[in-house]
């Protein structure tokens, strides 16, 4: 019998990604250039639909405009901001983040990229005209004080937006992979979510501070064993998975294989997944 990969002692505060234990701030994969990379090619598809509804709502996105992307990630949001022509500043704890955001927001002499917390942010009061923490603050350790900082920073009259996902484990190959090790080990418990996105993900009570709306953010890709070839590095970054054994692996590629091919329409996969956006206006 083989042993079922161990869940980090910490998964309430490491999120719906089941990122292993033992791992540094500063050793973690997901802070590499690599992890960026894959995440870039695999979940902006879908930061990037809620990214385009969050600029669409907030509104007043253009030349001159002052706003910051909290946990910016591959830029799903920033890159789109600055190219409407805001002055954007992207934030991330992850030096991989950051220097894909750096290439990216290079185009833009008004815009630029920062290693930064999300929960400390080294940002005078009032300074932005909109801020946004999409799948940020949501699995902040402290999430309540990550959208105090939030709030600091926008200006009286600014806009500021968050989203999280409705439920875990998120949205894409997320649900796919979750889905896929429950077959294959059905007596894995899966990791408690990080409390900000337990709260946040129930409209009511992201409602006492913001006006909420939801959404359905799709993750679509090949199908088929060209699905698994896509989302092999991608699946090297999520923590249990990263744990499995050569044999593991392959029991679990079969069991992703399985999943797919039942959603799977044609050589084509949708993953739709509910998020909760919200806006609200600082007074």
């Amino acid at each position: 019998m083989t042993q079922d990969p161990k869940i980090s002692a910490n998964s309430s505060s490491d999120g719906a990604t089941w990122i292993p234990e033992s791992k540094s701030a500063v050793t973690h994969p997901h802070m590499t250039d690599d992890f960026a990379r894959v995440y870039e090619m695999t979940a902006n598809r879908n930061t990037g639909q809620v990214a385009a509804l969050a600029l669409d709502r907030v509104g007043g996105i253009h030349w001159g405009t002052h706003v910051l992307d909290i946990a910016a990630g591959a830029g799903a949001l920033g890159v789109p901001a600055a190219l409407r022509g805001a002055a954007v500043l992207a934030i991330d704890n992850a030096p991989g983040m950051v220097n894909l955001l750096e290439k990216k927001l290079a185009p833009f002499p008004s815009s630029e990229a920062r290693l930064m917390d999300g929960q400390q942010l080294a940002l005078k009061d009032d300074s932005f005209d909109a801020t946004f923490s999409l799948f940020g603050a949501s699995i902040f350790p402290d999430w309540r004080r990550g959208l105090a900082e939030q709030a600091r920073v926008t200006r009286r009259g600014g806009m500021a937006c968050v989203a999280t996902w409705r439920r875990p484990p998120g949205g894409g190959p997320f649900m796919v992979m979750a889905q896929a090790l429950r077959s294959v080990f059905p007596d894995m418990p899966a990791p408690a979510p990080p409390e900000g996105f337990l709260v946040l993900s129930e409209p009511d009570r992201l409602a006492k501070e913001m006006t909420q709306a939801n959404l359905s953010a799709v993750w679509e890709g090949p199908a088929g064993q060209s699905y698994l070839d896509g989302l092999r590095d991608f699946h090297s970054h999520m923590g249990v998975y990263a744990q499995l054994d050569n044999d593991q692996r392959r029991r679990v590629d079969t069991a992703i294989l399985e999943v797919i091919n039942g959603l799977a329409s044609g050589n084509t996969v949708v993953l739709r997944a509910t998020a909760v956006l919200a806006v609200g206006t600082k007074r």
